[in-house]
């Protein structure tokens, strides 16, 4: 086991940059240690924008036809806003979603036995 210290979850824009801290570190060790100028790398890079094409989301991230209803989409959207609306973030609201999902299984199973 990893005495790693377990990571909390961060948003794209956290991750984005924390990845951009760590990519311009090993550019400035690079060439603290002589291994390439910061022109070499920009060269690279140049290169790689040109000869390879830009990144594209899979198809399959949002698979067709992926369309809510009027209804799930105003769900949604009361949803963020009262998420929002207490200043609950992206951790807090991922847990609370998770328990009214584990109450509403629960719920589910509690009313498989009965009729109405």
């Amino acid at each position: 086991m990893s005495g790693r210290p377990k990571r909390e979850t961060m948003s794209l824009e956290e991750a984005t940059i924390s990845n951009m801290w760590e990519i311009a570190a090993l550019v400035e060790v690079l060439e603290r240690k002589g291994v390439c100028t910061k022109q070499d790398l920009y060269d690279i890079i140049a290169e790689l924008r040109r000869t390879r094409p830009r990144a594209q989301i899979p198809e399959t991230v949002f698979p067709s036809p992926y369309m809510l209803s009027q209804t799930e989409e105003k769900v949604i959207d009361d949803m963020l806003a009262v998420l929002n609306a207490h200043g609950m973030d992206s951790r807090q609201s991922l847990e609370l979603l998770d328990q009214i999902g584990r109450m509403i299984e629960m719920g589910a199973r509690m009313t498989r036995g009965t009729t109405h």
